[in-house]
């Protein structure tokens, strides 16, 4: 089976699923559960999903152009699929969202989510035709994908915390076809700034393939939705691809008012969406620790097949992240700047950037 035909029908089924449910509402609501495990809370439940922009740039606060430049990722994430089993959701629509339901254990709850997304590196002397052989070589990744979620709640009997299993399927292009050249200096044009010179030695043309399953468990103390409190998130979980393929693990810590009920706010990430209903206002501070065993990157290792720029990779790499969160009833918006390790033999400096989020609820 080829990467297109194994995508193709979960594109299909979670298309179908997320247009559709933009026009109709189930015709009841989930059952609602306690404050103390919901997901989602029962006073409001989300009717269709969220939506969310992530921005991140080298620009933000730190004022460079390099190595890990550029990312942009839209994304939509439905509410639970028992929101669409209603008689007045569309028979196609329900009958999708009752079989990926039934593939989640009770007590759980299931969602689909869709992602469109690229990044984009360079190495530190963009103004010089050839580069640096030594330095990173100019790539970029753009990629469409695929998630199915599935939230344990039978563990949050004694309240306070949660599960969500993520599997992600991301299938792209890295190299010309990603179009690196044209955003990045597409970009500078606007913003009154040279080209960047050496795109002409990017990485060459290759399709990406890559599945990512992720665990989230999620701890909160007493009333941390409802006033004041904190919670604590670890992760792990695994990428196997020809773009990016690695093991990790961290975790993100809150604390602030009206702490949101979801799984938080990561980097652009695969497996990094989650929601929930809003409580109204919220404010919090967070920091994110993520480490990861790297055995392949496209964008340092070079093409798989064929001869193109590449540089000695670390095998270790690890990213830190302190920002700040302000929500609504229907929306949030997040900043944070990051840290990143060194990514290869031969780094002058760690990775600094800033991320934007913004989530719409609804």
């Amino acid at each position: 089976m080829t990467a297109t035909s194994l995508l193709r029908p979960i594109f299909s089924l979670a298309l179908l699923a997320f247009a559709a449910a933009t026009l109709f509402s189930a015709e009841t609501p989930p059952p609602a559960l306690s404050s103390a495990n919901a997901v989602v809370p029962p006073e409001a439940p989300l009717k269709f999903g969220s939506v969310s922009i992530y921005s991140e740039n080298d620009k933000y606060l730190a004022g460079t152009d390099q190595y890990y430049t550029n990312g942009f990722k839209l994304s939509a994430l439905s509410a639970p699929l028992n929101n669409f089993t209603g008689a007045a959701v569309p028979a196609p629509v329900r009958w999708v969202a009752t079989h990926l339901g039934a593939l989640v254990p009770a007590g759980s709850d299931a969602k689909l989510g869709l992602s469109l997304g690229q990044n984009i590196y360079t190495p530190i002397g963009i103004h010089t035709p050839t580069p640096d052989p030594a330095d990173r070589p100019y790539a970029a990744w753009l990629y469409v994908g695929a998630a199915f979620q599935s939230y344990d709640l039978s563990c949050c009997d004694d309240g306070g915390c949660g599960v969500l299993d993520t599997f992600e399927i991301n299938l792209g292009v890295v190299g010309s076809a990603a179009l690196g050249e044209q955003i990045q200096n597409g970009v500078h044009d606007l913003i009154g700034r040279p080209h960047a010179l050496g795109w002409s030695h990017q990485i060459g043309n290759e399709p990406g393939l890559d599945l990512i399953y992720t665990r989230k468990w999620r701890y909160e103390t007493a009333g941390a939705t409802t006033g004041l409190g904190a919670d604590f998130i670890p992760h792990a979980g695994v990428s196997l691809g020809n773009v990016f393929t690695y093991v990790d693990t961290g975790f993100e810590a809150r604390a602030g008012w009206h702490l949101p009920a979801d799984f938080g706010t990561y980097l652009i990430h695969p497996s990094g969406d989650s929601n929930s209903s809003r409580p109204g206002l919220s404010v919090f501070l967070f920091g994110a620790v993520d480490g990861r065993a790297v055995a392949r990157d496209l964008t340092l290792d070079g093409n798989s097949f064929h001869g193109s720029a590449r540089v000695p990779k670390k095998d270790f790499v690890a990213d830190f992240q302190l920002g700040l969160g302000l929500g609504g009833k229907h929306w949030q918006f997040t900043y944070s700047q990051a840290v990143r390790t060194k990514e290869f033999n031969g780094q002058s400096k760690a990775d600094n950037f800033g991320a934007i989020t913004f989530t719409y609820y609804y």
